[in-house]
């Protein structure tokens, strides 16, 4: 059976470049003095939606991207009455079968994880958004990371590893009392998206 590399598969979102029809910055958060911004995970949910949307400002280049990565506070939404996971989705006037979807898990009104979702599509420019926010998330967790340091989680939950199998993508791995997880969502065997989920971890 050929070896299935994650790699490959999630067509290249941790190496593609920006094509020249493309709006999204690849820049990636950087450790550069020109990128400032705050972590999320440890803070409440609004100066959580402040920092991302501050972090999304710095690296974005046009205002397409901008208002695309960027979280609109109004439509931020508790999922139930208990008030411990608000819900987010990003590129809702585009096709659905694109978007992009965040949870932000809260306990005592602290940010103690996020669950992010992202669709495999067969195009590009999916994948480009894909590893931005990847790289966001991994930034909003661990503002103390550089930029090899963000690569280097990318690399620990298995982007790179091949496998058999769309199953057997992905992995976990603790950095900085941070617990970053990549989980497939396969369907009849079938890889339909991607579960990235940041924790901190408490102790």
């Amino acid at each position: 059976m050929k070896k299935i590399c994650f790699f490959l598969v999630f067509l290249l979102i941790t190496s593609c470049t920006t094509s020249t029809d493309s709006n999204v910055d690849e820049s990636e958060p950087t450790s550069g003095e020109e990128i400032s911004f705050d972590q999320g995970l440890g803070k409440n949910p609004s100066e959580f939606v402040a920092n991302w949307n501050k972090l999304v400002d710095e690296i974005s280049e046009d205002e397409e991207t901008l208002l695309y990565f960027s979280i609109n506070p109004d439509k931020v939404q508790w999922t139930s009455t208990d008030q411990n996971i608000l819900f987010y989705q990003f590129g809702l006037n585009e096709n659905t079968q694109s978007a992009f979807i965040l949870n932000i898990l809260v306990a005592d009104d602290i940010v103690e994880g996020v669950e992010f979702f992202s669709p495999v599509a067969d195009d590009e420019f999916t994948s480009q958004r894909t590893r931005l926010f990847f790289l966001i998330i991994i930034a909003m967790s661990d503002n103390t990371l550089n930029k090899e340091g963000r690569d280097s989680v990318l690399s620990k939950v298995g982007l790179y590893d091949e496998v058999d199998n769309p199953n057997q993508i992905g992995g976990g791995v603790s950095i900085n009392n941070i617990r970053y997880v990549v989980e497939p969502l396969v369907d009849r065997g079938v890889l339909r998206g991607i579960n990235f989920y940041t924790t901190r971890k408490s102790g």
